[in-house]
Parts: C-alpha cells; sequence; structure tokens
C-alpha cells in the first residue's frame, strides 16, 4: 500500500522539472501524485505549493553521493571561513555554498541532520555554525518559507560568528565559565560580525539584519541592543531557536552533548522570553525525540544511530546498529527495525572518542537500505 512506504522529503531541482519525472512523487499521505517518466508541465506550479515526497527506496541510490558532497561543502566552507576577507568573491562563494545547502536540506533532510551531528575534525565553531544553517533552512521550509528566505537563514547561520571563529574554538575547550572579558566578546560578536557583512559587497539587508538579531531575545533581555517583540525579524528568531538546539546537543570538548529530550526541555524553559513560540513548536515537531543522527540503545543492547524520522508519528522506525552488545564496532552495520520485536529503543547512549575515531556516517548511509 502506498501509505506503507517509508517516504522522503523531496524538492524538485530545474533539472529534473525540465525532463521526464526520474521517481514516484507522493504526498505527505503518502498517496501517489505523479508517476514515474511524467513530463512537468502546468503541473509543476501546482506540485510546488505543497510539500513533496519521494519514496526512500528511489534515494537510497544517490544517498552516499549526497553524503560526499555534503562534507565536500562543509570543507569547502572551512576554506572559505578560514580566509575571509569580505571580498566579493568571498561573498559569492557563501551565496554558492548557502544555497548547496537549502538544495541538499530539501532532498536529503534527515541525511542532512545525521551528517551535520557528526562533522569531522576539531573545528568546532564551523561545525557549530554549519550544523545551525542545517537546523534554520528546515525550520523555515517547516513554517513554509520560499527559498529565498531559506537562502537567507543559510548565509545568516555560515556568517553569525563571523568575527571569533577563533575564539569559538578555543571557548568550546573551557570546563570554566567565560570571564567578564570573553563575556563582553561574546555580547559584541553578533554587531562585529554584521558590521563586517556589512563592509562585504554583494551582502544584503536581510541577511545583515539577521546576524545582528540572532541573539535578542523577545522579553528584550538578549543582546547587543536589547531587541524585543516585533523588533526583532521572523529570520533572527528562527536563527535563535536552531543556534541555541545545536549548542546544546552537539559535542564539544568542554561539555557533554545534552540529550534531544532534555535539550527540547531546556529550551522550552524560555519560550515566550527568549524564543518564539511558532518557532520552538516547530522545532519539537520537526526533531522530535529522536532526530536522525541520534544513538541509541536497542533492547539487544546494540548501540545504533537513527537513519530517518517517521513524519506520520513520534518514533522512528529504522535504526542501523554500530556496534555489538560486546561494544565492538562490526565490519558490516544491519539496519534494525525498531517495531520488531527485540529492537526497541531503550534509551538514549554515545559512542566514546576512540569509537568516534573509527566512526563514519557515509558507512551508516552505505548500509541503510530498508
Amino acid at each position: 500500500m502506498q501509505t506503507q512506504l517509508a517516504l522522503q522529503p523531496c524538492r524538485l531541482s530545474p533539472e529534473v522539472m525540465n525532463s521526464p519525472l526520474p521517481f514516484d512523487l507522493f504526498n505527505s499521505k503518502g498517496m501517489l501524485l505523479v508517476k514515474q517518466g511524467t513530463q512537468l508541465h502546468g503541473d509543476a506550479e501546482t506540485l510546488l505549493d505543497q510539500p513533496l515526497y519521494r519514496s526512500r527506496a528511489d534515494t537510497e541510490g544517490d544517498d552516499r553521493h549526497s553524503i560526499q558532497r555534503l562534507e565536500t561543502l562543509y570543507r569547502a566552507y572551512v576554506d572559505l571561513m578560514d580566509g575571509w576577507r569580505s571580498r566579493p568573491e568571498d561573498v559569492l562563494q557563501l551565496k554558492r555554498q548557502a544555497g548547496d545547502l537549502v538544495h541538499l536540506c530539501g532532498s536529503h533532510s534527515d541525511l542532512c541532520v545525521a551528517t551535520a551531528s557528526h562533522l569531522p575534525g576539531k573545528r568546532h565553531a564551523t561545525k557549530h555554525a554549519f550544523a545551525t544553517a542545517v537546523v534554520a533552512v528546515l525550520l523555515g521550509d517547516a513554517l513554509g518559507w520560499n527559498l529565498w528566505r531559506q537562502h537567507t537563514l543559510a548565509r545568516a547561520a555560515l556568517t553569525m560568528n563571523l568575527s571569533l571563529l577563533s575564539l569559538h574554538d578555543d571557548w568550546a575547550k573551557k570546563h570554566s565559565p567565560l570571564s567578564a572579558v570573553e563575556k563582553g566578546n561574546v555580547q559584541r560578536h553578533p554587531g562585529l560580525a554584521a558590521e563586517l557583512l556589512l563592509h562585504s559587497p554583494g551582502v544584503d539587508v536581510a541577511w545583515i539584519t539577521t546576524v545582528d538579531q540572532h541573539h535578542e531575545n523577545l522579553d528584550g533581555s538578549g543582546y547587543p541592543v536589547g531587541l524585543a517583540g516585533q523588533e526583532i525579524s521572523q529570520e533572527a528568531r528562527i536563527l535563535r531557536v536552531a543556534d541555541a538546539w545545536c549548542a546544546l546537543i552537539l559535542l564539544r570538548s568542554g561539555r557533554a552533548r545534552k540529550t534531544p529530550r532534555d535539550a527540547m526541555l531546556e529550551l522550552g524553559r524560555f519560550v515566550g522570553t527568549h524564543f518564539d513560540p511558532l518557532v520552538f513548536q516547530a522545532l519539537k515537531k520537526l526533531m522530535g525525540a529522536y532526530p536522525p543522527g541520534t544513538f541509541v540503545r536497542l533492547a539487544n543492547r546494540e548501540t545504533a544511530i537513527v537513519t530517518s524520522w517517521d513524519k506520520q508519528g513520534s518514533l522512528p522506525r529504522y535504526a542501523t546498529s554500530v556496534l555489538l552488545p560486546t561494544g565492538v564496532m562490526p565490519h558490516d552495520f544491519k539496519v534494525r527495525s525498531l517495531t520488531e520485536y527485540g529492537y526497541g529503543i531503550r534509551d538514549y547512549t554515545h559512542l566514546d572518542m576512540a569509537q568516534m575515531a573509527r566512526f563514519s556516517v557515509a558507512r551508516v548511509w552505505a548500509s541503510a537500505t530498508h
């Protein structure tokens, strides 16, 4: 039955729209909208006005390629930040990277969330900004925003900490509270980043405003200016929530990451004061308790990573086992159906540093053929 299909969110690229459809298109309820091989003509605008899905089985062939694209995109972003000089070519390259990320989020949302949670390397600042961009774009999409506004979210997230990237890496390693000087630097960084962008040819006002306001709170307690309520742009409200979420769930040497459930409870304490209620609800609905990339302990004592979210239920249906009950990482990862006896989720867990050194999201998706 169509409603039994495992569906993957899908965005139609110009290449797809100008040629016979290479896959079946479904709506969110699993109903077939357009059959494979159909040439889209006048129906295209109607289709673009609603969320579209394709069978997960159709996406498995290009998942590995998409992971490579995402990891290559991240490495290029790190290089760009290391060499940023506010030149027109820097801005143009950042815009291209943001556009590529928006497209990948639209076609492989679960893969992007999982990969962004486990990016390679020790550069916490760039990993955090990249992951925040993924979450912000998906929140914009969940709220029905058009592609242009999603591009603004991606650009702003990727440059929100432009003024303190090296300091951000140092602070991520700290086990003690920030000093008064460090706190001052933190509170000034949105305005300083916005000023850098202001002197970067090709950066628009919405982009600069979003960066400048991404630490403002609804009740006026934020920084750098202390804006409140309607003074804060909608884009900045989304970035505020995405930034805070990633700060809680991403691994950093100076602080343990929170589980998605605990992170959501922590953010929930500040809804209406710091965070926009509509954006928070969108985050809660989008991520749930077990977003892709979450490590879980199964009933049979295996450690698995969630690889997809179920848009029609509160629990994921599949996870890929990455550790045996003995703690050994197998040569071949196995996909587990979480609805089968013995494979239900029992708790959150994590991999230690040695295990993470041997872990690869690409290996997970190469095995995730359910």
